[in-house]
């Protein structure tokens, strides 16, 4: 051991020789915080001196800190002093302003490093400064580094280093963070057992800024412990917070005062999932809440647990802080909450739920899956898988599936990163959390847009096999009007035939024959020789008349296309000549419907053909055309009172006799019914009865 007085006389010699020192030049001494200053304005050219007193001093980590009255600063210890400064001594250190591992200290040079000038200032006694007390989350928001703090916490950890002369490394949590303490000493393992969830009470030089591995990124300081009598142990405070009245219910913690906040709680509750290290959902009378803490064991749900921590606010929400948990019994796991139709509110955060949904499946960059859930409400919330399982382990997930998800419900500030900003997640514990109730539909969004492309393509295919049957079909059609065209010239030949064969050949025949006649009356009948004439002269003006006639039925064939009945009534005023014996009458009932093309120019041919050959054959008295007109039918009847014929004649008539045959062609034509009824002496009657339903009904085909 050092004698005393050695080192009294050691400082006073120090202190004769100061005035001989480098310190004693130019450079004058500042304060901290103005070295500090310099510093972040960059004015670390010129070498800066300040004056303090020593709060931590470790030769192995080569980092000790100074403080005066504006604040601390660190340097390095590794000088040739003798002795070397401890904690309590009042220096002056000269040196170049630097950060090195993220702190601000003093150096012999910014880019060779080494330990600046340190001079020891003779003092009576030491003077250590009063230790302050700051809460470690505000320290790290107002970067203090440097001062001698006061801090309470809980011991969560202890790390002790293979090398002897490394300092032991104590996570320590409090009610405003989360700490790594650095103790310059060694203890027995039964000791550090002892300090486990521990309350400590200690005196630590506090740095908030500094590079990993010497402040971890999830601590909020750094603690410079410089002997055992900064350490307190408290291990009676823990034991007194469990044998508290335990809090059961969440509005309970929730009614917690202000001022209590610095003090740990008692609560009792059933684990609903947990994650070592980390946090635990607990199960409570009305709700459930989450406990952060740092413990190594895993909990499983329906373990009973009783929990000592500090209530706090995070981010809007009522947790509890750094909980030291104790299992008190086995339990069965609890149910989750259902919710059936999708509907959430906030007081559900970190409850277990049970929801069904339908799964939708992303990848995100680097190929990692994401997944997310549509609810029946319409809301959409992720499945966070990464807390409790492997991506090999849902890999098998397909998008489109409905599954039933059980989990712990997480609400979260930002939902920029959650489909349709519902800020929601659902954790999972495990796979059995995940069941898959149907698989997706077989009309995936992939396979549809296969059925469209290939439709296209049929489509595309179709369509100009289309366009190609339709030109078929318009040159058929055009065929077929050219056929029609040359059936309705032969039509028109035959039915041109029929009139000179029932009108013009007969008074020819009959001129012809009164001619030879009149050749044989020159030299044996003189007498007659007039009469002769003048009846050749009326046939033939007779057959000048029916030639005229023929010429008025083919150009009347535009006028009956406009209207059957004034065409047909027009028709029998000028065909019917005053000086025969037949009387004809045209009956009219009813309003003319429109017909189809072609119609009336056949129905009109019908009536002529019919009128004629009565005149020409049956010696009728009478004849009748009566035209009754409805919406839904047409019905023209030509009856005269004349000799008739035998019916047999309709089906087999005699050669050279056109008229019959061209009746029923025409009605045929036009898709009309004719009905023919004689009887020798009876007279004849021709119905022609067209429906007009049944064209329109074809035509709509």
């Amino acid at each position: 051991m050092t004698n005393p007085s050695a080192n009294a006389y050691g400082w006073l010699l120090l202190a004769c020789l100061f005035p001989l020192s480098a310190l004693r030049g130019d450079v004058p001494v500042m304060t901290i915080a103005e070295a500090k200053a310099h510093l972040a304005r960059r004015e670390f050219q010129d070498p800066v001196r300040i004056r303090g007193v020593i709060t931590f001093s470790n030769q192995r980590l080569g980092l000790a800190y100074v403080q005066d009255a504006s604040g601390g600063i660190g340097f390095d210890p590794r000088t040739n002093a003798s002795p070397l400064p401890k904690p309590g001594d009042m220096v002056e250190v000269e040196g170049y302003l630097s950060r090195h591992q993220g702190l601000t200290m003093l150096l012999r040079h910014r880019t060779r490093l080494g330990p600046p000038e340190v001079q020891p200032v003779f003092t009576p006694a030491k003077q250590s400064p009063a230790p302050l007390s700051f809460d470690l989350d505000a320290a790290a928001e107002l970067r203090i580094d440097g001062l001698l703090t006061t801090v309470s916490g809980v011991v969560r950890n202890v790390s002790v280093p293979v090398e002897e002369s490394e300092p032991m490394i104590v996570e320590i949590s409090s009610p405003s963070g989360h700490a790594i303490a650095r103790l310059p000493w060694r203890e027995p393992q039964a000791v550090l057992d002892s300090w486990l969830n521990a309350p400590v009470d200690l005196n630590a030089v506090l740095v908030s800024r500094a590079a990993s591995p010497l402040l971890p990124e999830d601590a909020d300081a750094l603690l410079l412990v410089s002997s055992r009598a900064d350490w307190k142990l408290q291990p009676q405070a823990l034991e007194e917070v469990f044998q508290r009245t335990p809090v059961t219910a969440v509005k309970a913690i929730q009614a917690t005062p202000r001022s209590a906040l610095r003090e740990r709680t008692h609560v009792v509750g059933t684990v609903t999932a947990a994650k070592a290290r980390s946090w635990v959902c607990l199960r409570m009378e009305d709700g459930s809440i989450e406990v952060s803490t740092r413990q190594m064991q895993d909990f499983k749900p329906g373990q009973r647990l009783a929990v000592a921590s500090w209530p706090q606010n995070k981010e809007g929400r009522l947790m509890l802080q750094d909980g030291v948990c104790r299992v008190m019994g086995e339990g069965t796991p609890p149910l989750p909450v259902k919710l059936n139709k999708g509907i959430f509110n906030v007081n559900l955060h970190r409850e277990l739920i049970q929801v069904t949904g339908i799964l939708n499946t992303h990848s995100l960059p680097g190929g990692t899956p994401r997944y997310t859930l549509t609810l029946p409400s319409g809301v959409h919330c992720r499945l966070a898988w990464e807390h409790f399982l492997l991506p090999n382990q849902i890999h098998d997930l397909e998008n489109g599936s409905r599954i039933r998800l059980t989990g712990i419900c997480h609400f979260t500030q930002d939902s920029s990163s959650i489909p349709e900003s519902t800020g929601l997640s659902i954790l999972p514990r495990s796979l059995e959390d995940i069941v898959i109730l149907a698989g997706p539909s077989w009309w995936t969004k992939e396979r549809l847009m296969l059925t469209v492309w290939w439709l296209l393509g049929l489509v595309g295919i179709a369509l100009p096999g289309a366009l190609v049957f339709r030109w078929q079909l318009w040159r058929q059609s055009q065929r077929i009007r050219e056929i029609e065209c040359e059936a309705a010239t032969e039509e028109e030949r035959l039915r041109i035939a029929r009139e000179f064969h029932d009108c013009l050949q007969q008074q020819l025949s009959s001129a012809a024959l009164h001619l030879d006649t009149l050749k044989g009356a020159l030299h044996a009948a003189p007498e007659m020789l007039p009469r002769l004439i003048d009846d050749t002269a009326a046939m033939l003006r007779h057959c000048q008349v029916e030639a005229r006639h023929c010429i008025w039925d083919l150009r009347s064939d535009a006028a009956v296309r406009s209207s059957l009945t004034t065409s047909l009534n027009d028709w029998l005023g000028s065909r019917i000549r005053p000086d025969i014996n037949t009387q004809v009458q045209f009956v009219h009932e009813g309003t003319e419907p429109p017909l189809p093309e072609g119609t009336p120019f056949q129905l009109m041919r019908i009536a002529q053909e019919a009128i004629a050959n009565a005149l020409a054959h049956s010696s009728a008295r009478h004849i009748q055309v009566r035209l009754r007109c409805t919406r839904q039918h047409v019905e023209m009847i030509i009856e005269d009172d004349g000799r008739g014929f035998e019916p047999g004649l309709l089906t087999h008539p005699r050669p050279g006799h056109f008229g019959l045959s061209g009746l029923k062609e025409r009605a045929a034509k036009i898709g009309a019914d004719l009905e023919l009824t004689t009887r020798p002496g009876t007279g004849t009657r021709i119905a022609v009865r067209l429906s007009l339903s049944s064209l329109q009904h074809e035509s709509s085909f």
